[in-house]
């Protein structure tokens, strides 16, 4: 039995197996700037394969029986909170749920502009709903379809496959600006500090 605990075990690109333990961001913490590409891909893939890989499995059968929208958007409805806890350096989001789902729309902007001004009512329709109780609320539905928008305003649609694209995008971004930022700006801040509130809920 192993005695080290590992913050993330996954499969890179070139489908090499990686596990990254509590000791070894412990010392890339202690120099960011020399660690920054370890520590941005460290929590890519943390976040990437929990939460975005398992639903781009390249198979018909899966697509056909078991690929399911309402679960894709209850992980990528875990990925904003987690994405927005990094970037707000928060120990959790108890409590905070609508404010962060009002500030990733505003802030990626770029990738979901038609969500831009519906974060709030996306938390508690979509996130609330599909967590609590299994569904969309007031109206709010989820599609496949490839010929669907990411959103259709007029039938307040969802398209979980485009939506999922879309939260990759932004993970990438992040884990880029991460890697092009120095150590002392805030969004390294922000980081460091949530990596120790991960690396302590770990002891």
């Amino acid at each position: 039995m192993e005695d080290e605990t590992y913050l993330a075990i996954y499969y890179d690109d070139s489908n090499q197996k990686i596990k990254t333990s509590i000791s070894e961001i412990e010392g890339w913490l202690q120099n960011i700037n020399v660690n920054k590409e370890h520590l941005s891909k460290f929590i890519y893939y943390r976040l990437y394969s929990r939460y975005l890989k398992p639903f781009q499995f390249d198979c018909c059968e899966y697509k056909n029986y078991f690929k399911n929208g309402f679960s894709m958007l209850a992980n990528y409805c875990l990925l904003i909170e987690a994405i927005q806890s990094f970037k707000e350096g928060l120990k959790n989001s108890n409590g905070k749920g609508n404010k962060l789902f009002g500030d990733f729309f505003e802030e990626e902007d770029k990738y979901f502009s038609e969500l831009k001004n519906l974060g709030n009512k996306f938390y508690k329709n979509v996130r609330c709903g599909i967590l609590h109780q299994g569904e969309t609320l007031h109206g709010w539905k989820v599609t496949r379809s490839e010929t669907a928008p990411l959103f259709d305003s007029s039938t307040k649609t969802i398209n979980a496959t485009k939506f999922g694209k879309q939260m990759k995008k932004v993970l990438e971004n992040y884990r880029q600006k991460l890697e092009e930022s120095d150590a002392n700006t805030p969004i390294w801040e922000c980081c460091k500090r949530k990596l120790n509130y991960v690396i302590n809920n770990c002891k």
